[in-house]
């Protein structure tokens, strides 16, 4: 099984894939998407073929992945802007 770095574009959302566990069984893989986010997944499933066929998935290089530190700071671009619920919920000023 290959696996391989993609940027989710999609909405947010779960799947479970049934990959090879190695031993000529199957065993199951659960994987988050969250928009905006790199995600490794085998990239000779039919689950990534399909997200990457409707450009959900876009592959990047190791070399992509690599420059990207785990704990860095989010980008603008990968921040969701404040909704006007997040700021109903803050107490008012007396």
């Amino acid at each position: 099984m290959q696996k391989a770095t993609y940027r989710y574009t999609g909405p947010n959302s779960a799947v479970t894939l049934k990959v090879s566990d190695g031993a000529g069984g199957f065993k199951d893989q659960d994987v988050i998407l969250w928009s905006g986010q790199n995600v490794e997944l085998p990239s000779d499933h039919e689950v990534t073929k399909a997200l990457e066929h409707q450009g959900l998935l876009d592959p990047i290089s190791q070399a992509q992945v690599s420059a990207q530190s785990p704990m860095s700071a989010p980008q603008a671009d990968q921040v969701a802007p404040a909704t006007a619920a997040d700021k109903s919920t803050q107490p008012k000023a007396k």
